[in-house]
């Protein structure tokens, strides 16, 4: 054996190596490619094959004539899947750069990707613009890629900004009716299979596992252009009067579908920075005020209702104010004796007084929690008030005299658009609905239906003759009332109103309840008045949204005398003829 070894030459040593390599190589290429195939290929698989989420759209908002009101579109988000090789291999300078172009600090965009340095990805700018992403790759970053991600698009800005809402960041629902239709709107996520390269990046989509599911259409009874003329021209009046805030709601008579509310100031969700929680609130919906002396039509219906009163009833309002239990309730001027009707014309708070006098409490608070007062509208809208309506046990004679000029009780300019409805349709009551396809409610009843076919005329002569003149609008019968209250805050304040005018046109036939509040003007002493202040308003809104819904003239007289006059006034010299030698 020791001759053996001692013959074993060093070139049979090398060669038996050899044979041993390759042995041990062919044996495991055999139990590789026989034995271990399955577990090596789902490896592979795993790192080359991955699951990837559909991201599902969220569904559109549009207005009753299917304009678009919010909408969702694909925008660049940047991000790095290293977060720590991105802050190596880029210049401190590119950085910075770059965070000028995404308006981002440089300091908390570092410090960001610092923590999330163990993370597979993450963002460094997201919902980026066109002109945005052109700069960023002007830079020639390392270490960077683009996802697609979806921002919400508002196309009418800030005149509908606090109604519709706005998303976050993750295309979640804010406020407004992005927030309340949430889960509506909101779809579902797919997945597929894609092929991924070593950087993480999508290389081949293989199949879809399951398709991703949009979410649905919310139609809304809102009419963009008439929400478009209430808002400019609320913010018009508040600006001119230097008002604190304001609010206009639209609401058509026939159906309780709501057609605008606009509230002032706003804010434009396009625009992250534009927003803030005071702009947020759509003041029509939310905001319960005292409604003042727009209650007065229906504390005549009441008090028509039952059987105490007549039209023709007078009132001795002398000496134009009145003093009970150390209150005192005065009218804007002593007006005298006035007939019932003459009380809600000239707007009497001492002649309301007396009216409350006259019939017993209840029947006044069953009409008032008929037409709404103290119960939501529930239009599935955040933060909806109910306004406040005390049961009528509760009642002192102060409460009582209180209510009948329109306080101690809360209404919001949607609940006063509502009570006036039903003024419109004599004693019908359709709740408003800003959902399209929601079910219209109808509360038909004829137990008031005479009392408020009475109070319908009463209130046309309001503007015709008392209070709402400058509502008056050529062409067409129009019935409303104003109302100027004291702002209440733990004691009233004699030197800070809210100015109201609700109305109905035209009135012969009612198509369309405008009321209009603004919210402490600062205007010329005595101007502060709704009459002064928020009639105007409605008569510009009421204008334009007659001719926008081609709504015919309903006071042929006064349409016919308009036409004659101009016919008297026009010159006939003025008319080109086609002999001149130039027609235009």
């Amino acid at each position: 054996m020791i001759k053996l070894i001692k013959n074993f030459r060093r070139q049979d040593f090398l060669s038996l190596l050899i044979f041993i390599g390759i042995s041990i190589i062919l044996y495991r290429c055999i139990n590789l490619q026989y034995f271990e195939t399955d577990n090596w290929v789902s490896s592979s698989e795993a790192r080359e094959i991955k699951p990837d989420k559909i991201i599902a759209s969220r569904g559109v908002i549009v207005d009753r004539n299917n304009e678009i009101l919010a909408e969702s579109i694909l925008l660049d988000t940047l991000g790095t899947t290293d977060p720590k090789f991105f802050l190596k291999i880029n210049s401190e300078k590119k950085i910075q750069d770059l965070c000028k172009i995404i308006d981002k600090k440089y300091d908390v965009l570092k410090t960001s990707l610092l923590i999330k340095k163990n993370k597979k990805f993450a963002f460094i700018g997201r919902q980026l613009s066109e002109d945005q992403v052109k700069k960023i790759n002007e830079l020639e970053l390392k270490g960077v890629d683009y996802q697609k991600e979806f921002q919400r698009f508002y196309p009418w800005g800030e005149a509908i900004g606090n109604l519709v809402g706005k998303t976050d960041k993750d295309h979640k629902g804010h406020n407004g009716l992005e927030k309340s239709y949430n889960n509506y709107l909101t779809g579902k996520d797919g997945t597929r299979k894609v092929r991924i390269d070593r950087h993480g990046k999508i290389v081949d989509n293989i199949t879809i596992l399951s398709p991703a599911e949009d979410g649905k259409k919310l139609t809304l009874t809102i009419d963009a252009r008439l929400q478009y003329v209430a808002y400019r021209e609320l913010k018009s009046k508040i600006k001119e009067v230097n008002a604190k805030s304001g609010s206009v709601i639209i609401l058509d008579t026939t159906n309780g579908d709501i057609l605008a509310s606009a509230s002032y100031p706003s804010y434009d969700p396009n625009d992250k920075n534009a927003y803030s929680n005071f702009k947020e609130r759509n003041r029509g919906i939310i905001d319960p005020i005292e409604p003042a002396s727009t209650i007065k039509p229906f504390l005549l219906t009441a008090a028509l209702h039952s059987g105490s009163i007549t039209l023709n009833q007078t009132f001795d309002t002398n000496p134009g104010y009145l003093k009970i239990g150390g209150h005192k309730y005065r009218d804007f001027k002593n007006y005298g004796l006035l007939t019932s009707e003459d009380i809600v014309i000239k707007s009497s708070n001492v002649g309301s007084v007396k009216i409350s006098q006259k019939f017993n409490k209840k029947i006044y608070h069953d009409l008032l929690e008929f037409i709404g007062v103290g119960d939501m509208v529930n239009i599935k809208f955040p933060s909806e008030q109910s306004g406040k309506l005390l049961h009528f046990s509760e009642w002192d004679k102060k409460d009582t005299r209180s209510h009948a000029i329109g306080y101690a009780l809360t209404m919001t300019p949607l609940q006063i658009a509502k009570a006036y409805s039903v003024i419109a349709n004599k004693g019908v009551v359709i709740n408003p609905r800003i959902n399209k396809d929601s079910f219209i409610i109808k509360e038909e009843t004829k137990k008031y239906k005479n009392s408020f076919t009475k109070v319908k005329k009463v209130i046309e002569k309001v503007v015709e003759n008392g209070t709402g003149k400058k509502a008056s609008l050529e062409g067409y019968t129009v019935g409303g009332k104003t109302g100027t209250a004291e702002v209440y805050n733990k004691k009233y304040d004699k030197n800070k109103h809210n100015s109201l005018f609700a109305g109905i046109i035209p009135i012969s036939k009612p198509k369309l309840v405008i009321v209009v509040v603004i919210n402490e003007p600062e205007n010329k002493p005595n101007q502060f008045y709704g009459s002064f202040v928020s009639a105007p308003v409605f008569k510009r809104i009421a204008s334009n949204s007659l001719r926008i819904l081609n709504i015919s003239p309903d006071n042929l007289l006064d349409n016919k005398k308009r036409v004659s006059n101009k016919l008297e006034n026009f010159d006939i010299t003025t008319i080109k003829t086609p002999e001149d030698n130039y027609v235009f």
